[in-house]
């Protein structure tokens, strides 16, 4: 049975076709390397990766003497894939091998593809190269995953998140805020969308932005209300006025009691 691994495959100028009985992953390092499966031909060059569900016969072509690609070869049992799966709300045989298909990699993914290539061709034991190509491959495949889950052809409507549409959703549930499920479920998201989404779109996290939105209006009602700390605080959804305080604090730089002093000053201000 093959094992999920992760490894450099010099191609240089060699050519050949084959298949395997496993799902593989190849992503472009060195040079330019050609290849064609059932979809059509494709180059795989640095920014490129290429999905091969089990049995999807290849060609390949080696176009320079240096021309090397990150394969991760990946058994469909492996008990981290599964954990994979169930933690992220996927099943890779249904969306990343459902189909082979290239890939376009985001920038932010080029150097975790060079830092891998390194840390594969370092010296080390056998059993510690056992246990870092084994996370590689794992760590990849959940990168892929996610990539292929936000820009499937059938996600097209969620391109882009909504903030009024998310802002509305988090008012209605201001003294319970909605966890990651909840958001994910009303935006027919997975988690995973949900987080790339919010981090592409707004650069927080969907529970870093539920708080900012919490807090925006603990300073609105600080600023144009009597209402108690303790009353905004509870009908915030914060356990207690600590709670509340430390993170009105981290985000807005001061505490809320400052906050209403200083709106008071500038009221009475001649």
């Amino acid at each position: 049975m093959t094992q999920t691994v992760a490894h450099c495959n010099l191609i240089a100028r060699r050519n050949g076709e084959h298949c395997h009985a496993h799902p593989q992953l190849m992503l472009g390092w060195r040079g330019a390397m050609d290849y064609e499966f059932s979809p059509g031909g494709e180059r795989l060059v640095l920014g490129q990766a290429a999905i091969l569900p089990p049995g999807e016969r290849h060609l390949y072509l080696g176009r320079d003497d240096d021309c090397e690609v990150l394969v991760l070869d990946l058994d469909a049992d492996d008990p981290c894939l599964t954990a994979l799966e169930q933690s992220c709300e996927l099943n890779l045989r249904e969306s990343l091998f459902a189909r082979p298909r290239a890939l376009s990699l985001p920038p932010p993914l080029l150097p975790m593809v060079e830092l891998a290539t390194r840390q594969l061709k370092a010296p080390r034991s056998e059993a510690q190269a056992r246990l870092l190509n084994h996370q590689l491959a794992i760590l990849f495949v959940s990168q892929l995953s996610e990539l292929v889950d936000t820009g499937s052809p059938e996600e097209g409507a969620h391109e882009r998140l909504s903030a009024q549409r998310l802002d509305a959703f988090i008012d209605e549930l201001l003294a319970t805020p909605p966890d990651n499920a909840l958001l994910a479920d009303a935006f027919h998201l997975s988690q995973s969308q949900l987080h790339l989404l919010c981090l592409r779109d707004f650069g927080v996290t969907p529970q870093q932005y539920v708080m900012n939105r919490r807090l925006l209006w603990a300073r609105f009602w600080l600023r144009e209300t009597r209402r108690a700390v303790s009353e905004i605080a509870y009908d915030l959804g914060f356990s207690d006025v600590s709670s509340f305080s430390r993170a009105y604090r981290r985000r807005m730089g001061h505490s809320p009691s400052a906050e209403r002093k200083a709106e008071r000053r500038l009221v009475n201000h001649p």
